[in-house]
């Protein structure tokens, strides 16, 4: 059985072996803090096809800044402070461990305060994205502007098949897979397997999907139904910080029979987005782990 890794947007700063390196120290070190810290990763079959480039040959690039969604009255609250002094985790070799906080656990205050900072961020991202999840039309508008890369996969044909080429490549009818995509790599997925009913899908883990708005449905494959090839779960994982996940897939259009997995997990509070906060997760894991371990 292989595992297919479908990444999501702003991977430009990777190439096709970086960035499968960065999913695999990832899913690794989730591996090491799992139920199944023994398990043999040699024994795997990865391939994380790699679309990031695309966006470069198309004289395009991503102009996503996350404090442009924010009131410009918030410029000047704490918010910012800590955030303007904070190195980017994303495109560097390390990875952190998904921390665990309870109610009872005594943090430093500046912890404290950083977590509190972040949650402030997370939770007005959060009603903005639910916001705009009613003007759908302002909603692609936004789109266009700061997620270039969202925008050409889902207007532009062509770029659309590039992408979807390049998972091809790595696909054939006499395997069957696990599919773990993430983010716009949700959106990729969804209408990938669509369109070739005839793969053999095991489980389809989507993580931090943004297939519950609106702007997103009126441009995937219709009518929307659960893709055919999908023999065995459809797994959503979401996190409640996550502004670009702000819904689970449990309502219209995705009352599907079987119906989708949805499970809420905690993710980094400073970055909840991020794959390193999905792909780590133990619940993300053992629903790789799962199937192989009973095939």
């Amino acid at each position: 059985m292989k595992i297919i890794f479908i990444h999501g947007m702003n991977q430009q700063n990777y190439n096709a072996k970086s960035l499968r390196q960065h999913w695999l120290n990832i899913f690794k070190q989730g591996l090491k803090c799992s139920k199944y810290p023994n398990f043999n990763f040699n024994t795997l079959h990865i391939d994380p096809p790699f679309y990031g480039d695309l966006l470069t040959q198309h004289h395009q690039q991503n102009t996503l800044d996350l404090n442009t969604f924010l009131p410009k009255t918030w410029l000047n609250f704490p918010l910012h402070l800590h955030q303007a002094q904070e190195k980017s985790i994303e495109h560097t070799d390390f990875i952190p461990f998904l921390p665990h906080y309870s109610v009872s656990q005594n943090l430093p205050i500046s912890e404290k305060l950083n977590l509190f900072t972040a949650l402030a961020k997370d939770l007005a991202l959060k009603e903005f994205s639910i916001l705009l999840n009613h003007f759908p039309k302002l909603h692609e508008q936004l789109i266009h502007q700061f997620l270039i890369e969202t925008y050409l996969y889902l207007s532009n044909e062509c770029f659309l098949q590039e992408v979807h080429a390049r998972i091809l490549n790595c696909m054939n009818t006499s395997e069957k897979y696990i599919i773990v995509a993430h983010s716009l790599g949700t959106v990729i997925a969804y209408n990938l397997l669509y369109q070739h009913p005839e793969f053999n899908i095991q489980n389809f883990i989507t993580l931090g999907s943004p297939l519950a708005f609106r702007v997103i449905q009126d441009r995937i494959q219709h009518p929307i139904i659960r893709p055919k090839g999908i023999r065995g779960n459809w797994l959503n994982f979401y996190s409640p910080d996550d502004f670009l996940t702000a819904f689970p897939l449990t309502n219209a259009p995705f009352c599907f029979s079987p119906p989708i997995i949805n499970q809420m997990i905690s993710t980094f509070t400073n970055k909840p987005h991020e794959i390193m906060g999905y792909l780590q997760h133990p619940a993300v894991i053992q629903s790789i782990i799962q199937p192989l371990i009973k095939c």
